[in-house]
């Protein structure tokens, strides 16, 4: 099978194409890096029988300052995407998430898996979502000019003496699963297209406190933690996995310990 991967070079995209190739595909990357564009010209798309589509604009309160940009980037992309992939014959997998925050980019997540239905049953396009929790892995980006993606910022934190920033009062849960089995689940997802959502999470619920408390202790830091009011977009919830897809593989992503000390270790050094 032939398989575009768009934001390829991307934290999730690397994961996604390394997956294919162990399973005997062809992959390649449609990203920016390689001067390609979802508002611009898809040729790069030419010869894919799926597209795993992961690019757009990340950000929980960082896309308040850019609200039309990310609607551009993840709404009108989508479709440029799924309209490629209706004229060309073409299978669709898209990234999706629980939409459990006020957030800019959740709204625009659920919009573009919205879309992706509606392609479906109006054109036929084979179409398939993988729902992400809170993917972590080595790799994943951290630092002012990204996201605040929860793993890195805490083990830079820790490794650099520093409290960890825990917004609010760290009681709300985060089901964290490994960015391998994310991407291993992406790949799973193209043999399907009748719609179908697979939840890429563990079903296991972790604290920010228990998350905090962990790197703590791996990383032997006394800068302990610091509580700070929740970012615009965020509130407090209780996100797991229920399991949405599981019933289709012969397998499901697994909480694992010894998974997140390897990913901190991987942030002792700064990149």
């Amino acid at each position: 099978m032939k398989i575009a991967v768009t934001g390829g070079s991307g934290f999730l995209g690397q994961a996604a194409i390394l997956a294919a190739e162990q399973a005997g595909h062809e992959a390649w990357s449609f990203d920016r890096a390689a001067g390609h564009d979802i508002l611009g010209d898809l040729a790069a798309l030419k010869g894919a029988d799926v597209v795993i589509h992961l690019a757009g604009m990340l950000g929980t309160s960082e896309l308040f300052d850019a609200p039309e940009s990310a609607v551009h980037a993840n709404v009108i992309g989508t479709l440029r995407v799924l309209r490629w992939c209706e004229q060309n014959n073409a299978a669709y997998v898209g990234i999706t998430m629980p939409p459990v925050f006020p957030s800019v980019y959740t709204a625009t997540k659920v919009c573009a898996d919205r879309l992706a239905t509606a392609w479906h049953h109006a054109y036929g396009v084979r179409v398939s979502h993988v729902r992400a929790f809170n993917a972590y892995g080595p790799g994943q980006k951290w630092g002012p000019r990204h996201p605040q993606k929860i793993v890195p910022t805490f083990a830079r934190a820790a490794w650099e003496g520093r409290p960890l920033p825990v917004w609010g009062d760290g009681e709300q849960t985060m089901d964290l699963v490994h960015t391998d089995d994310v991407a291993r689940m992406l790949i799973e997802a193209t043999g399907y297209g009748d719609d179908v959502t697979f939840d890429a999470g563990t079903g296991q619920a972790v604290t920010v406190n228990e998350l905090a408390a962990f790197i703590l202790d791996h990383t032997g830091s006394t800068a302990g933690v610091e509580h700070l009011p929740m970012r615009p977009g965020e509130r407090p919830t209780r996100i797991v996995a229920g399991g949405d897809g599981w019933d289709r593989l012969t397998w499901k992503p697994e909480f694992d310990w010894d998974r997140v000390a390897r990913t901190v270790e991987w942030y002792r050094s700064p990149a």
